[in-house]
């Protein structure tokens, strides 16, 4: 993740984690990077959603709250 503490966004980037091999040139970390990066949004990867278990459910186009601190990690979505 980027180094966000503290910090407040709009618009954020949340990848989950993957089992794919990496390829011979790309880490899956540095794929996210390569196609997301331009963005300039922050992203947060190796989020636990999608195809690894516990398969957390994220709900597209819903609002989400994401916090993370070195205690405590927690997505609260809420439909509007």
């Amino acid at each position: 993740m980027h180094e966000a503490a503290g910090r407040f966004f709009d618009r954020a980037v949340l990848a989950g984690r993957a089992n794919a091999p990496d390829s011979p040139t790309l880490t899956q970390h540095e794929a996210v990077l390569d196609a997301l990066g331009p963005l300039g949004a922050p992203i947060a990867a190796g989020i636990e959603c999608g195809h690894v278990a516990p398969y957390l459910p994220l709900v597209n186009g819903a609002r989400g709250r994401v916090v993370h601190t070195a205690a405590r990690s927690a997505i609260v979505q809420t439909l509007d």
